[in-house]
């Protein structure tokens, strides 16, 4: 049964979500020019920034500073990344400062990058220090706090449920929503994202927002996901980054999306990157983004390959107008 996300919300703090659809946190994917582009398509209530390192923060890298950017919508979330909760406090302020409205903890990441400095889904091994981080941070940042989180570091711990007990010191805290990617951090990004894991967390009754994530990919599976786990929200990474229409697939059920409309947002999205991130990123970025915009549209792999041969932006964006041109729809 379809659900009407275009009249569904969820709270984070004093801030609405709606409609209860919010873009996940993917590195080196949801910059600033691609949330900008996705609020753009619409049917979207909240985004997340990349995850940003907290140490960067502190020492302002101009890289992590730059993750950061707004995307002239609200709420806007800042995920920080870290282990030291004295870092992970001051990083807070400097992202709220940026102009996030909600600071997002991450305690999902498998990166081995993240989880060998004891950060990200390693978190879910020493639940008191994930607990003093996520004090600290409260303490520190005068704004919502959010988790997201995978649901153990193996399925071993994920088969005891203590990522309830995180989810009960959560409450205990005060964070203001958690959103849950029921994997663990073995399974890395493989199998199959268990919902049952989210169900459990939303029977507990907790007194916050449980979000889903994991294995969304279209409108069928949004609905599915909330009708199967009762969940207040529903993020979306991956499924966004192959079809950018998906949260307002989601919200409007009669839009329908043609190949002509694909690659006119593959042109959207090209002209937000060269505004925001100059013609050099924005070479690298479209090349691999039209990629995944048509993927199985018919001439989307002769569409790459010439792509990829092209080194000038005026030419990119020859190249995707004369292709709309010639489609029909």
């Amino acid at each position: 049964m379809a659900i009407d996300f275009s009249q569904s919300v969820f709270c984070i703090g004093p801030f609405q979500v709606c409609p209860a659809l919010a873009l996940a946190p993917l590195h080196e994917v949801t910059d600033g020019a691609f949330r900008t582009f996705m609020r753009e398509m619409g049917g979207l209530g909240m985004t997340v920034s990349e995850m940003v390192s907290s140490e960067a923060l502190i020492r302002k890298a101009s890289k992590a500073e730059k993750m950061l950017e707004g995307d002239g919508g609200r709420p806007f979330a800042a995920q920080i990344v870290g282990t030291r909760p004295d870092v992970m406090a001051e990083a807070a302020i400097i992202a709220l400062d940026a102009g996030a409205a909600i600071i997002d903890i991450n305690m999902g990441c498998p990166a081995s990058n993240v989880t060998g400095g004891l950060a990200g889904s390693a978190l879910l091994r020493d639940i008191r220090l994930a607990e003093s981080i996520a004090v600290a941070v409260i303490k520190s940042a005068k704004a919502p706090v959010t988790v997201k989180m995978r649901v153990g570091w193996d399925d071993p711990q994920k088969g005891r449920g203590e990522y309830l007990d995180f989810l009960r010191m959560f409450d205990a805290i005060g964070v203001s929503a958690v959103t849950i990617h029921p994997r663990t951090r073995a399974q890395q990004y493989s199998g199959a994202a268990d919902w049952a894991c989210i169900a459990r967390a939303v029977e507990c009754g907790f007194g916050y927002p449980i979000i889903g994530n994991g294995d969304v990919l279209n409108a069928a599976d949004a609905d599915r996901m909330v009708a199967e786990t009762g969940c207040q929200g529903v993020m979306i990474g991956r499924g966004a980054m192959y079809n950018p229409f998906i949260f307002k697939q989601i919200t409007d059920r009669g839009f329908a999306v043609e190949p002509k409309m694909r690659i006119k947002a593959a042109i959207n999205f090209f002209e937000i990157l060269m505004r925001l991130n100059g013609e050099r990123d924005a070479l690298h970025k479209i090349k691999k983004f039209s990629g995944y915009f048509t993927k199985g549209m018919p001439g989307a792999a002769s569409l790459r390959q010439r792509l990829n041969s092209i080194h000038l932006a005026a030419d990119i964006l020859e190249e995707l107008k004369n292709l709309a041109n010639t489609l029909l729809n």
